[in-house]
């Protein structure tokens, strides 16, 4: 393991203490976990999003229309499990 990876579980671990022992609003350790990733955004995810968008604009530059929104809809609440 390398040293960065175990200052960061060890940050992490630290930040996950605070939330669980202190006042964190009744958070659950899947919700602390969500926090942390607010608070510490990987920088491969950072640069995913960068270049989605990038294609995305580059796409709409060229003609592209995307697509439908009822389409996106559908499509994103049957991969989330979410009622339609």
């Amino acid at each position: 393991m390398s040293s960065q990876t175990a200052e960061e579980l060890r940050a992490f671990h630290g930040f996950l203490s605070e939330m669980l022992n202190g006042d964190a609003n009744g958070l659950s350790p899947e919700e602390a976990l969500d926090e942390w990733r607010q608070l510490h955004p990987s920088s491969d995810a950072a640069d995913e999003d960068i270049a989605a968008v990038r294609e995305a604009l580059d796409d709409m530059a060229k003609g592209g229309r995307g697509i439908p929104f009822d389409k996106f809809d559908s499509d994103f609440r049957r991969r989330h499990n979410l009622p339609t």
